[in-house]
């Protein structure tokens, strides 16, 4: 057998051993470039901010988990037409075309549907919010709220057994602005209202619109031929032994531009023209920011 020179079995090893820590070389830097899927999140409300947080990638896909959209940006922001629990998905890709995937949980707020149809039946104003109260509880009109989010502008009234919108003076405000509009005389001085209803909210009758001709405010205002048709109304229903309710829609194509809010302040008066009450107490505005 031919014997091995020390020598030469030392440059034999030490070749051994060099290959074996290319190797593991190699192996480590392959590992090193696989891409790894991660992200973190935020929100506001349905709007859903998404931080990437993956290594190694090039390439990304988001799959927001409600079947109606997907991202190839890096940091997506999202807001959601659905609530509840929603599965997230991020699929990382390399240059080498690897791919790492990740999936994670997110809980959506639940998407409130408002539909108000004008027709005695409140049960659609449960997820509105109460714009306005009165919480001294003088006066016939005690509760207000109002809806905005369609073609209309609608409102719902909750007051005493003395509230029968019979007739009634709406002062709106149409801009925001307590500086532009006209001035009446049975509320504030320059009160900022645009327009203005006069006459029966229950009966749908022949109440009328009027709006100010005067731009730096004042007294100058007129009535808008074939307005009153734009407002309507249900009947008051009487809740209890003590609560009336009643709801009505004004079409929003009455005033023009809406911009940012509206204001609603009420006078309310009986068949004789006297008044029963102003709501809110104070002259100003109930007023819902759009």
């Amino acid at each position: 057998m031919k014997k091995i020179k020390l020598t030469q079995y030392i440059t034999m090893l030490a070749a051994l051993l060099l290959l074996a820590a290319c190797s593991s070389d190699n192996a480590s830097s392959d590992s090193a470039s696989k891409p790894v899927a991660d992200f973190s999140f935020t929100n506001d409300g349905s709007t859903f901010t998404f931080t990437n947080l993956s290594t190694n990638g090039t390439k990304y896909r988001w799959d927001f988990g409600d079947l109606y959209y997907t991202s190839a940006e890096k940091d997506p922001v999202y807001t959601y037409k659905i609530g509840g629990e929603i599965r997230v998905s991020l699929t990382v890709t390399n240059e080498a075309g690897e791919e790492s995937f990740i999936t994670k949980v997110i809980t959506a707020p639940r998407i409130i549907i408002i539909d108000i149809k004008i027709d005695g039946k409140f049960t659609d104003w449960d997820d509105v919010a109460v714009t306005d109260q009165n919480t001294s509880g003088n006066g016939s009109i005690q509760k207000i709220k109002i809806w905005a989010g369609g073609p209309n502008v609608n409102v719902y009234l909750e007051g005493n057994k003395k509230m029968l919108m019979e007739l009634a003076r709406l002062y709106i405000n149409t801009d925001g602005n307590s500086k532009t509009g006209f001035l009446h005389g049975t509320w504030s001085e320059s009160s900022g209202a645009e327009f203005l209803f006069e006459g029966p909210i229950v009966s749908n009758g022949w109440g009328q619109f009027y709006n100010h001709t005067d731009p730096n405010g004042g007294w100058g205002w007129a009535a808008i031929a074939g307005s009153g048709a734009s407002l309507s109304a249900s009947p008051i229903v009487s809740l209890n032994d003590t609560t009336n309710a009643i709801e009505f829609s004004i079409s929003k194509t009455q005033f023009g531009t809406l911009t940012g809010s509206i204001g609603i302040g009420i006078n309310e008066l009986n068949g004789a023209w006297a008044d029963v009450a102003y709501f809110p107490e104070a002259p100003k505005f109930s007023t819902l920011e759009l």
